[in-house]
């Protein structure tokens, strides 16, 4: 898995164009020759801390995206928890209905 990218942040070069992305042991692009910088793996946009990804606007983006996912784990989990305590509760019940409905 990678971790951070680099990057050309030479806007006129075909590497920034089409958002090529680099190893960190690169250092220099391979088609216009300018440094590398560490971008967004997202976006492309540079990052100003080097230690990071994500540029601040995509890690948000990121981080709300798994919230609302946790969000909605929690509900269905919270409704799967109901659901079985009511099959605890009833269940000897509902088995002799069943049951005698089969027959």
């Amino acid at each position: 898995m990678m971790d951070r990218v680099k990057g050309c942040v030479n806007e006129k070069c075909v590497a920034h164009k089409k958002k090529t992305t680099y190893k960190e042991s690169d250092d220099y692009c391979s088609k216009c020759g300018d440094k590398l910088s560490y971008v967004c793996k997202e976006c492309y946009k540079p990052l100003e801390d080097t230690s990071e990804k994500y540029c601040v606007r995509c890690l948000g983006k990121r981080q709300d995206r798994n919230d609302k996912v946790m969000k909605v784990g929690g509900s269905i989990g919270g409704a799967l928890l109901t659901a079985g305590t009511v099959v605890l509760t009833y269940g000897k019940d509902i088995a002799k209905i069943v049951s005698k409905l089969k027959k």
